[in-house]
């Protein structure tokens, strides 16, 4: 398996690294200029209304905001499995970034719901090549990724443990 969009890397228990110590980290895009991806497995106890202030009314008390990664931290990306939501842009099939905000209030009005949305705070990011040799190097495990990793609110470091522990991350319970 090569890295690609879509595709989940997983710490090595041996990665020396704090920043991605038992992290999961999904994969928005690989090539030859670099990498970049989210951090999907540390959730922010904040409520979404508390750090984003044009939040939709329906999704202020939700807690759906996670650390991204090291990079850019002032900065989020809210995504969603809406892929027909006006403005918003489709980054792997089923999963989209942005949108008009009242686009993404009227399809969320009752709050999060299997399709998300997650606002991610941050993202992490590998120059050309980079993340090739982190991979030789065994720094990272890489698995095919799932799109419900993504948009669940709650994973911590239990989806790591789980993803280090199975011989076959396919199997792991969805989210329904």
């Amino acid at each position: 398996m090569a890295p690609s969009a879509g595709a989940v890397l997983v710490a090595s228990p041996l990665l020396a690294d704090a920043n991605f110590a038992k992290s999961v980290v999904f994969l928005l895009e690989h090539g030859e200029r670099g990498s970049m991806g989210l951090i999907i497995n540390r959730p922010l106890p904040e409520r979404l209304g508390d750090i984003w202030a044009e939040v939709p009314p329906g999704l202020a008390p939700a807690a759906i905001a996670a650390d991204g990664g090291p990079v850019g931290r002032t900065g989020g990306l809210i995504l969603h499995g809406c892929t027909d939501l006006p403005g918003c842009q489709e980054l792997v099939p089923g999963l989209a970034a942005g949108g008009a905000i009242e686009a993404i209030a009227a399809r969320f009005p009752q709050g999060p719901s299997r399709l998300g949305p997650r606002l991610f705070l941050g993202h992490s990011g590998w120059g050309a090549g980079q993340l090739d040799a982190e991979l030789t190097q065994g720094s990272w495990i890489l698995r095919h990724g799932r799109l419900d990793w993504v948009l669940r609110p709650d994973h911590g470091e239990g989806l790591w443990q789980q993803l280090i522990d199975s011989p076959d991350p396919r199997l792991i319970p969805s989210v329904n």
